[in-house]
This record gives C-alpha cells, sequence and structure tokens, in this order.
C-alpha cells in the first residue's frame, strides 16, 4: 500500500474517530488528541489533514453527508417506480438517520430537493395540481422527519413494522395506494 492510501484510511480513520468523540463528549469536549490516539497515531496527525478543530469537525459533517447522498444515489437507482423510490428514500433517511445521529447538523442535509432532484414530484405525479404537489411534497417531508424524530427519542420502535408502516404512508400519501385506514 503507498503512502497516499495510508494517508486515505489515516484520514477516514480519523474522521470516524472524530464522530465517535463527538457522540462521547460533544463538540465542547471535542479532543483531537483523543481521536488521534483512538487510531494510534501522534496527536500531530489530525493536522496533517485538517487545518484546525473547526475544520475537522465540518469535515465529519460532510463525510456524514457524502455516505448518505452515496446511500440516496443507489436507492435513485434502483427503483423505476417513482412513489417506490421516494419511499425507499424516505425509510433509508429514517434508518440513516437512526444511525448516524450527527446526520441533519450539516447544511446539506436530506429535504424535500432530493425527492425533487428525482423529477418524481415535477414529472412523474401530472395528474396531481401544483398545490397537490407542493401539500404532497410537504407531508411526506413532515412524516418523514417525524418517524426519525420519535425513533431518535425511543418514543417509536426502531421496528421493520414500524418501517413498513412508514412505506405505507408515504405510498399513501402519493396516492400510489389505497390510504391507510384510521
Amino acid at each position: 500500500m503507498g503512502d497516499a492510501d495510508s494517508a486515505i484510511m489515516l484520514k477516514e480513520k480519523l474522521l470516524t474517530a472524530g464522530i465517535d468523540e463527538i457522540l462521547a463528549h460533544g463538540i465542547k469536549d471535542f479532543s483531537l488528541r483523543r481521536v488521534a490516539a483512538a487510531c494510534g497515531a501522534s496527536c500531530a496527525a489530525p493536522y496533517k489533514h485538517f487545518k484546525n478543530k473547526d475544520e475537522f469537525i465540518k469535515e465529519i459533517i460532510k463525510y456524514i453527508d457524502e455516505k448518505w447522498h452515496d446511500l440516496a444515489e443507489q436507492i435513485i437507482i434502483s427503483y423505476d417506480d417513482p412513489a417506490e423510490r421516494i419511499a425507499a428514500l424516505c425509510v433509508a433517511n429514517v434508518r440513516f438517520k437512526i444511525s448516524n445521529p450527527l446526520y441533519g447538523t450539516g447544511l446539506d442535509t436530506f429535504d424535500p430537493v432530493i425527492m425533487a432532484q428525482t423529477n418524481d414530484f415535477l414529472t412523474t405525479f401530472p395528474e396531481l395540481c401544483p398545490q397537490k404537489k407542493l401539500q404532497s411534497l410537504f407531508a411526506v417531508s413532515v412524516i418523514t422527519a417525524g418517524t426519525a424524530c420519535l425513533m431518535e427519542e425511543k418514543k417509536l420502535a426502531n421496528f421493520p413494522e414500524n418501517f413498513d408502516m412508514l412505506k405505507k404512508k408515504i405510498l399513501s400519501e402519493l396516492g400510489s395506494i389505497p390510504a391507510i385506514e384510521k
């Protein structure tokens, strides 16, 4: 393995150790020395990859957001049906948020724009008037964010049946399946 590969691997190790550091100690008590020690690296190692602590934390947030965008891209190309694609994005987003508690702290996180980027709301649902599209986009976003919040706060269990319920509710909102009985 070359020096460049080792540097890339160390940078990724530092980022993942940085995530663990923030989760354990918070941003206020964040320590680059502890991050380096967790990687078995010298206390100077983080400064070879990042200018300072603030840049390091920004890179952690960017790293997490990139992981989400990579996952979202895979979902987008995996589903032909737009409603199924949107539902899969929403379910994946909730799962990702639960397993990555720092996700959502950056500016470039999940929002309705990613669904619009798939053209699903803009072109695939022509039967929906612009106002209905906006209402559906709002409802899907609120349902997704609400589910993530409830699961993060342990008010809704992280069980497969709850993800199935989320998917069905999203599909219902999009008009792909009949409304869920109340």
